[in-house]
């Protein structure tokens, strides 16, 4: 005796199943991705501030100190990093030199970092790349602003993008004001 009731539907799924399925999944695909450009954008905004803060401690050491100067490079790990060099009269045998400190990791390698130089055309960026010279940033002790360093340059701005953020570290050569500015 067999009973109707019992009788399995072997159809498959319906497409309002499929409809809710699908919509589930691309709501969870869609937050892991939301959540992974805030993670990359954080990170370009710790690195814009942590420049800023290391372009002020380099102003602040040269205006009290002695002379003082700034690197920010890339290292072959493609980790960004800040140096600064502080004037030592004892160093190099009473002579005198450039003292480097530790290194300060300010950014990862999913931050772009790249700079323009006074004199640079309009829009011209170059990519701050491992392996290639570091840019310096210098303090005129006079009057606190920035000026040219050992190899004539002298940078305006410093630019810096991850995920969907960018910002740019406007560099003011009369005052050595830096201002962190999101794009």
């Amino acid at each position: 005796m067999y009973n109707e009731c019992y009788r399995k539907d072997n159809r498959g799924y319906s497409i309002v199943e499929m409809v809710i399925v699908i919509a589930i999944i691309a709501i969870i695909i869609s937050t892991v991705f939301y959540t992974v450009i805030i993670v990359f954008s954080a990170n370009a905004k710790s690195c814009a501030n942590d420049i800023q803060r290391a372009i002020g401690d380099c102003k602040v050491t040269t205006m009290g100190k002695s002379a003082a100067y700034m690197e920010l490079y890339r290292d072959t790990d493609q980790n960004i990093y800040t140096r600064m060099y502080v004037w030592d009269k004892s160093a190099n045998g009473g002579a005198g030199d450039y003292v480097p400190s530790e290194p300060q990791k300010v950014g990862t390698s999913r931050v772009y970092v790249a700079y323009k130089r006074k004199g640079d055309a309009a829009g011209t960026e170059t990519e701050l790349l491992s392996g290639a010279a570091p840019i310096e940033i210098c303090f005129d002790r006079a009057n606190g602003g920035f000026k040219e360093d050992r190899s004539g340059n002298l940078y305006e701005i410093i630019y810096v993008k991850g995920g969907s953020k960018s910002y740019e570290i406007a560099l003011t050569k009369l005052t050595g004001k830096s201002e962190v500015q999101a794009k």
